[in-house]
């Protein structure tokens, strides 16, 4: 078997399968630093050093990707996210450089043959190793003509020695026994449990509305208040009932021509609008003959008629007429726009009121605005959202569809963030003071019910009872352990539960909008023998996970160090 991974490694080894990839890589933009474009001045470039590596190199960075990505799919690894993928990527550049510090070796030929016997993509439908798996991935790759030679072997080398160096920065995995031990007896600890419920919604405290308190709410709450920055603008509109009359009258070949290109919505309109056939009712006497035996022949279905440009005309005409409106009153708005670009002409000078003047146009006042605000107004969201762009010269829009025609929005000025009055904001400053009062009171109820349950209970009353006689729903739980709780149970009660002795009732936790407490009826930890299988299975899991954390967190911080001086210091504020 080496033998024969060794033959093809030396005839096939040296090629890559770029069109493979295509069948793996998820889309993702990996922009590191500044990236000349098509139109970048190239005297502008610079090094973005990455362990050498340079990441604003178009060609560097695209052997190291597609190094990830054939190292994903070698291991039958998939990435699904921007984030993961350049987490691999970063990780593989800084674990590949220590390795070169340190002097890890390229495996040999009989090594490295052995370790593509342990790669997923070559294995077969029982879950071993294929070697026709492999033959086959080879000679598909090798057909295609657009291969690059050396990635595969070069990926599998790295590959190689990058868990070489992880296994060693990973460490055996180190734990406590008493880690394994306590994480076997959590598994297999049985509960018996009651809980009791406060609802929110229901929770109706009376809450005073008083003056003094509501300014102090306000005073200690001023920022959550603030008005964001707000834009002041106008706009130019260009309605397209203006220009009904500059549309040139249509011919019959230009509204043929529009019925045939648009005959899908003219035909469904038509046929929307006509009136809904009346059932006739049946005479008597085919009711009587309904009765005799002789069959009777089915009437054949009238057939339906096409829907003709005659039928629809007027519909087409009005329609090519309002596509013409649209089109001059498009026209208009632009060339305004570019009028003012071309002739740098100023806002509110004598000549913007001439070219308004001359356009029979006025303005109109919007409202100030937030950026926030801009998606609640019936203008266009777009027309409104691109004020925040403008400022200066350009203070004009470009021209935005609009309700009945066009828009361009003229960029005033800006209205700096401010705090309102207290009178102001008075109604919402009282809504806010009394969700967080009854937040603040319903915490007080579930602290002084907690007592009042173990009051009761420490007088002998049983958890539900004393529930019910607080006003609390009650639900019991059969004994069970945390692997199998009822599906019924809340996952926050059960995890409180696991920190509690019996006899117990936890404070009040707050899950969904509803007050839960917890009540350990029993509790039973187990006894774990040294050689239970349970134990040795949890021994095994926690320290492969203290492996892998520790190997991670140390990457991370390599990863870390080899950043440029400027991105260290941003992700260290």
């Amino acid at each position: 078997m080496i033998s024969w991974i060794q033959h093809h490694l030396i005839r096939h080894g040296r090629w890559i399968f770029l069109s493979l990839l295509a069948l793996i890589i998820v889309a993702f933009v990996f922009t590191i630093g500044n990236t000349p474009g098509c139109t970048t001045d190239r005297s502008g470039y610079q090094e973005n050093l990455f362990y050498g590596i340079d990441l604003n190199a178009p060609r560097e960075r695209e052997v190291i990707i597609e190094k990830v990505q054939l190292s994903a799919f070698l291991n039958g690894q998939q990435i699904r996210s921007d984030e993961q993928f350049q987490n691999q990527l970063t990780s593989r550049i800084a674990l590949l450089h220590l390795a070169d510090e340190i002097g890890v070796p390229s495996p040999g030929q009989e090594t490295l043959a052995d370790y593509i016997t342990t790669k997923n993509a070559f294995r077969g439908a029982d879950g071993e190793f294929s070697a026709d798996a492999y033959t086959s991935f080879v000679d598909n790759m090798e057909s295609n003509p657009r291969t690059q030679q050396g990635l595969v072997l070069v990926v599998l080398e790295e590959d190689y020695r990058i868990n070489q160096i992880g296994s060693v920065l990973s460490g055996p995995g180190y734990l406590l026994p008493a880690e394994a031990l306590a994480q076997t007896q959590r598994n297999r600890t049985e509960f018996t449990l009651a809980t009791a419920e406060l609802n929110y919604a229901e929770f109706a405290p009376e809450i005073a509305e008083e003056e003094a308190a509501l300014r102090e709410y306000y005073e200690a709450n001023k920022l959550r208040y603030e008005i964001p920055e707000r834009i002041k603008a106008s706009y130019v509109f260009f309605d397209l009932a203006t220009y009904e009359a500059q549309a040139p009258e249509a011919t019959e070949a230009e509204l043929r021509e529009h019925f045939i290109i648009n005959r899908a919505q003219f035909v469904a309109d038509f046929e929307a609008a006509k009136p809904e056939p009346v059932e006739a009712e049946e005479p008597e006497e085919a009711v009587e003959d309904a009765a005799s035996p002789e069959p009777v022949e089915a009437a054949d279905p009238e057939p339906v008629e096409a829907v003709t440009f005659t039928d629809v005309r007027e519909a087409v005409s009005k329609s090519y007429l309002t596509e013409q409106e649209t089109r001059i009153a498009n026209e208009a708005a632009q060339s305004f726009a570019y009028t003012l670009y071309r002739d740098e002409i100023k806002h509110d000078s004598a000549a913007f009121n001439a070219l308004l003047n001359e356009s029979k146009l006025s303005l109109t006042e919007i409202e100030p605005y937030t950026l926030a605000g801009a998606r609640q107004r019936a203008l266009s969201p777009e027309l409104l959202e691109s004020a925040f762009k403008l400022g200066g010269n350009r203070y004009y829009s470009d021209a935005y569809a609009v309700e009945g025609g066009f828009a361009v929005l003229l960029y005033e000025g800006r209205i700096a963030p401010e705090i309102p009055q207290f009178e102001t904001v008075q109604d919402e400053v009282t809504t806010d003071y009394k969700s967080d009062e009854k937040r603040r009171l319903f915490n007080e109820k579930g602290e002084s019910l907690q007592t009042e349950l173990e009051a009761k209970i420490a007088e002998g009353t049983a958890f539900a009872e004393a529930a019910e006689a607080l006003g609390l729903g009650a639900a019991s739980f059969e004994t069970f352990n945390a692997q199998d709780a009822p599906r019924e149970l809340n996952r926050s009660a059960l995890q409180q539960a696991q920190g509690m002795e019996s006899g117990e009732v936890s404070p009040m936790l707050t899950s969904g909008g509803t007050g839960i407490f917890v009540f350990v009826e029993n509790k039973e930890v187990p006894e774990i023998a040294s050689d239970d299988d349970d134990l040795t299975q949890a021994e095994d899991y926690l320290a492969r996970f203290a492996a892998y954390t520790s190997g991670t967190a140390f990457a991370n911080e390599l990863v870390f160090l080899g950043l440029p001086e400027e991105a260290s210091e941003e992700l260290s504020e």
